[in-house]
Parts: C-alpha cells; structure tokens; sequence
C-alpha cells in the first residue's frame, strides 16, 4: 500500500494570529455542510455494527458522494489558505527543492546504467541511460512533455541488449497502467496493453519480454478488480493482440496456491531457466516456482515448487542451474538458501547465507556473487556474498545512512546503489568487485551545508518492554525545555522499513525550532519478521501504543509537552494515528490522516482488498474480525470527544485506499466530535495514493506543516 520512498517534505515555522485561530475553531464545524446519515446494521459473530455512512462505499461513485467530496475540498481549501503566513511556507518549499535533484537507479544492463531522474523545476521524474563506463546519458522518455493530465512512469525494463525500453504509465496517479514499449533505435513507441499492465523480465536474447496483466473484463472499484490477474508474453514485431500467457493465477489449484494470486515470471540472462513468482497484492512473501525456458516457450512449462507462502521469502533470483532465496519463515532476521532448479525440493536447500545479527533486507545478483542489502538497526549495510570463495565480506560504505534501490547485472562485477541520511543528501555510488566504493556522479551535490542538523538515535521503552527504534530531526542547538513543536511521523504494516531519506526541505521546520521524529513502530520490518508480527492482526494495538508511548517518552525527555505534538501516518499508517487519537485524544493536538486506511472492517470489500487479509485479518474469522474490530478507527470515534485538530487527505484517484474510507472517517468525526477544532478533508483531484507532480506535493506539504504549526503550537 506503500512505496519504498515518498519524498516527504516539511515546512518552515509559522507565526499565526491567536484571532485566526480562535475564529477557525469556532467556525469549522459548524459551518461544513454535514454527510448524511443512511444507517447500515450489520451483526458480525454476535456484535453489533452500526455503519451511518455505509453509503459513501457504492460503485460507480454515486452523484451525491462526488458532490460531497468536493464540497468538502472546496471547504478544506479555504480553511487551509486562511492559514496566516500559508503562502510563505508554500514558497519556502519551492526554494528548498529547488536545489535538489532526486536520482535513482532502476536498472543496469551490459552498456547502460538506466535512471529515473528529476531536476529542479521538473514535475514529473524522466528515464536516462548512461553508459556503464561512463559517458553522456541519453534521455529515454519525458512524459511531461505530453501535456495534459500528468503521466508518471512506474515501470521500466530494457532489453538485454539495449535496444527495446517496455515501460508502464499512468494518469493522474490513479495507477491504471498502460504497457508500452519504445524500440532505442528508431524511436517507435508501440501499445501493448492498457489493461493496468507492468513490464517483467526479458528473454535472454531480447526476442520478448514477459508483462503481468488485469483480466479483459476487471471493473475498477470491484472487489474482484485484482482477480485472474495472468503473466503474458510479447514478441517483438509482433500484434499484441496475439501475445499468449504464460502464467496465470487461475493455474493456481494445480501448482499449490490461491486465484488471487498476481503471477510475475524472472529472468536472468545467465540462465536456461526462469522464476515464476505467486504474489498476493502484488506484495513479497510469495509463491515460488521454476520451469525450463525452452518448456516455457514450448507451451509445456512444468513448474516446479520452490518455496511456499510459509518459507516467507523477499528476494529471489536464478544464477546459472541454482535458486538463490532469501527466507525469513525460519530465520526471522533472514537466510539465504540455495538450491537447484533441476531439484528444487526442500530437502535439497542449502544455507549459504545464515542468519546474523542483522535483518537481510534484499538480494541482488551480480557476476562476482549476490549483494545482500542488511539493516543494522536504523542504518543500511551492503555485503556481498562471493561465487568464487563463498564468504560473505562487507562493502566499504563511505558513511552511515540509508542504502536503497541495489541494482546489479549478471553480466557485470559490483553493484550500483543510492545512499542517504536525514541530514546529508543522496549520492549515486557504485561498489566494484575489489569492494571498494566510488560516487558515479549520477546525483549532483546540493550547493548549501547541513552540518547544523543532527539526527539523535534512540530506544523508547514500551508499555510492555519492548524496546521501539525513534530517530530525532534537530538543530544542534535545540534546546530540551518542553517547548518544541513535534511531529511524529510513523507507519508499522506489511513489515516496510519507514525509511523517509533526504529531504531539503524539512530544514526550514528544524531552522525555527520543529522537531522531527520518525518513530519505527511495531508491523515495520525495522528489526525483523517478529517485529512485524508483533502489530499484525490481533497484535495490531502494538503498533499504535507505540506512537502513543513515543509520545510520552519525548514530554518525559522534555522535547516537548502535551499540546504541541502532531502525530502523521499515510496509508496503513492511518489505523496507527486513527486509533493513537481515538485511544489518547488528550495526548495530540494535531493528526494528520494521509490517505489512510480508517475503517478496517470494510477494507476487504474493496478492489484493493483481496490478499491483504494475510496483515490485518478477515471478517470470516471470528478472531480476525475481533483484531479488525478493535483496530478500525472510524468505529472508534465517540460523540462528544475533544479529538485533535484533523487533517484527512484522499486522492480521487486512490485505487489503494478508496477515497471512502478517508471520506467516512471525516463524516464520522466532524458529527460526533466536540466542537473547538477542525475536522478538515483535502481532496486532490489530480493525485491517487501519491502526488502526481512534483508541485502537488509540494502543495500539501503546505497545507500538512501549515495546519500543524497552527493547531500545534502549545
């Protein structure tokens, strides 16, 4: 539901009138024009569930809930550009980004270094690819350039011999994929399917490539949406009309797992054989198989198990005749076994990777042996694990952050990589088979120093002992005195490191006292698969007595007291600041609700719905309904509560998280909530679950740290 990174920003520091305020509180509530209320009972394993606002779920879209959402936005956009000094916050963003530029690389084949690249003043990212030796880059595809609704590129594979680029686009954020492929030679640039369609691996002589696809008939918004999703093969010159598939989850009963199951086949161009990999929601832990090449192309593929849904893998690749799998079903932190595609049983598995101290995060395949991705603690490690000597050596990182998007090539020796820290900017490196570490100069240098700005790690003791991950954002010369304006920004689901990264722009909040706090609650991956079961299902209320421990632990420690801590999640982290405010309103005042997921107990009826009851449950199990019960914020608000001044975002085009359950959420509390503070609900008409453009994000970051200056200021 998430991405690895969103390059969240923040803001400067406002200085408000206490007139504007005192007005807004008394004015907000009253003055919106309030949902209706159409009362569904349902009765669930003997509990009554009273839904006022059931409604809002129907598809198509019914008249009367767009007119309400954009009620709403209309509301929400005055409320947020009466904030005092708005504009200057907006502006002060532009300026800090404006002198970065975001780089990452997403392939790396023989001759190029293929990257997605955003330079100031760019909406939208543009594909490059340089030569691997070095060299002039070539500009692929600037899909700014087609004007319109924006149309991002999320996702690319080039052939392995440089010639053809199959890429996926969308438009307006609303990830309805269009499957493209653009030949490097001429130009041309051919339609193969819009039927939400993403690019796989190649064949290893470039002929074709493999691309997983929604059934002809899937209706967007259905729950089945996702179901009879099938992996096809594209010849190149040929008709797509006439491409076959090549693995689809209806096969799923005859190999070992379910129809709902998003097939994806891998290739490597060292090999005679390929991966076919079962996932559910599109998301790693998956079904594993393997079948001959030639079998494949022959329409007689025989797959063969090689891991299941228990062994709980999260990286696999195929090196010549073996299997490499990194696991974390026996091994919490993680192992890597190997085993033969000609025998892949479980009986046959060697471990050439055991589990150490640290969480193997990611595995990539080079020429020189696989590039193991680890966390140590809160800060990323590289190891390669030799083909040559078989020990595992560590890569000489030139300093401690974070280490993402590893890309490798069978074909070469090293690794290509990006590195941050929340106060030092991304560099593009590259690590050569002697270990050694060199900037590729891929990622230009940021013309300003941050040395004021340091990072303070630590542990917050929990209710229960347990020990949660905090990192604290802040000038050197912050002072502990209880007087800081705080945000803590935090997520907990599907085992996703909370990784933010560099962002330019939250020096400004640091510069006038804000404090920064990313706190690595339970159901995050940060210290391993228990730490991710310890806030799943009916573990769940870990996750969000974390952030409100977190809380507390940071007023004991005096950077800050009780009213000027705002509490942010996005996604899945909206049950974490739903519930963290409908448990402890007194403890926040601010939450900030991005395109969250609030009421839990109705989010498998929903497109996006199907496989994600593996994280948080199903009504059809009595224990799984009573954890989705109790983390279901919507069904939590009580009527006369003092909550948090609130700030919910949907996008209209959010296939993830639809636009109800952030739509319900605000109806809900702006009905039942005490009056004094906003309950406020930004809609953005040309975003989904992310920011389209470069500008709007930049727009809601203005109006999230705005609002948080305004209402959390003590």
């Amino acid at each position: 539901m998430i991405a690895r990174r969103n390059f969240m920003l923040s803001v400067l520091a406002l200085s408000v009138s206490r007139s504007f305020a005192a007005n807004a509180e008394k004015s907000t509530q009253a003055s919106l024009l309030m949902a209706r209320e159409a009362p569904v009972v349902d009765v669930l394993w003997g509990q009554k569930i009273v839904d006022p606002y059931r409604w809002m779920e129907q598809k198509p879209d019914t008249p009367e809930f767009v007119r309400y959402l954009k009620e709403q936005g209309v509301f929400a956009r005055q409320a947020l550009d009466q904030i005092p000094g708005r504009q200057a916050v907006q502006h002060a963003l532009k300026r800090y980004n404006a002198q970065k530029t975001d780089v990452s690389v997403r392939q790396v084949t023989d001759k190029y270094v293929v990257y997605i690249r955003r330079d100031p003043g760019q909406q939208l990212f543009r594909v490059y690819a340089q030569p691997v030796g070095g060299g002039e880059p070539r500009l692929l595809l600037n899909t700014e350039a087609q004007g319109g609704k924006p149309h991002r590129v999320i996702g690319l594979a080039m052939s392995p011999d440089s010639r053809h680029l199959a890429y996926s686009i969308d438009e307006g954020g609303d990830e309805n994929r269009e499957l493209r492929v653009l030949s490097l030679d001429s130009g041309t640039d051919v339609l193969i399917s819009r039927l939400n369609a993403m690019p796989g691996s190649w064949l290893p002589d470039s002929s074709g490539f493999f691309y997983t696809r929604l059934r002809e008939n899937a209706v967007r918004g259905s729950v089945d949406y996702s179901l009879g999703t099938s992996c096809w093969l594209h010849r190149i010159g040929s008709d797509p009309a006439q491409d076959t598939a090549a693995l689809r989850s209806s096969d799923g009963p005859a190999l070992g797992y379910g129809e709902r199951e998003m097939p994806q086949i891998t290739s490597a161009t060292d090999s005679g054989w390929v991966l076919g990999a079962m996932f559910s929601n599109g998301e790693w832990p998956a079904y594993g198989l393997v079948a001959r090449i030639g079998d494949l192309l022959q329409g007689k593929p025989g797959w063969a198990a090689v891991f299941s849904k228990e062994d709980l893998a999260v990286a696999a690749v195929v090196h010549g005749d073996d299997i490499y799998v990194l696991a974390k079903g026996k091994s919490q932190r993680g192992e890597v076994f190997k085993v033969s595609a000609k025998a892949p049983q479980a009986a046959n598995r060697v471990v050439v990777i055991p589990q150490g101290e640290h969480v193997m995060d990611g595995l990539s395949l080079a020429k020189d042996g696989l590039y193991v991705h680890e966390l140590r603690g809160l800060v990323g490690a590289l190891r390669r694990y030799s083909f040559q000597s078989g020990k595992l050596e560590d890569v000489a990182l030139p300093a401690q952050g974070a280490v993402w998007d590893v890309n490798c090539c069978p074909s070469l020796e090293g690794a290509w990589f990006g590195m941050d820290g929340l106060t030092w900017a991304a560099v593009t490196l590259h690590a050569g088979a002697d270990l050694k570490v060199v900037d590729t100069g891929l990622t230009p240098r940021l013309p300003y120093d941050t040395s004021a700005f340091v990072t303070t790690r630590l542990d917050v003791k929990a209710r229960d002992g347990a020990l949660v991950p905090v990192q604290i954002l802040h000038k050197a010369s912050t002072k502990l005195n209880g007087r800081n304006t705080v945000l803590i920004v935090g997520y907990g689901a599907y085992g996703i490191v909370l990784d933010p990264g560099f962002q330019p722009s939250k020096l400004a909040f640091l510069e006038n006292g804000g404090v920064l706090v990313y706190a690595h609650v339970r159901g995050g991956g940060e210290k391993g698969e228990d730490w991710h079961i310890a806030g799943q299902k009916a573990n769940k209320p870990n996750t969000w007595r974390d952030a409100i421990d977190v809380a507390e632990a940071l007023i004991k420690m005096r950077w800050t007291s009780q009213g000027r801590i705002a509490l942010w999640g996005t996604s899945a982290g909206g049950i974490m600041v739903g519930r963290a405010i409908t448990e402890r309103p007194e403890l926040f005042s601010v939450a900030i609700g991005e395109v969250g997921l609030f009421n839990t107990l109705r989010f498998e009826v929903t497109s996006n719905g199907p496989g994600n009851d593996e994280e948080f449950g199903t009504v059809k199990k009595e224990d799984e309904f009573r954890g989705l019960s109790e983390m279901d914020a919507y069904h939590h608000i009580r009527h006369g509560v003092k909550y948090p001044a609130t700030l919910l975002i949907t996008g209209a085009n959010d296939i993830r998280v639809e636009p109800w359950q952030v739509a319900k959420m605000a109806a809900r509390m702006q009905k039942e909530a005490a009056l004094g503070r906003p309950v406020l609900l930004r809609v953005d008409y040309d975003s989904g679950h992310y920011s389209s453009t470069q500008e709007s994000g930049e727009l809601k970051s203005a109006d999230i740290f705005a609002f948080i200056f305004q209402y959390a200021k003590g």
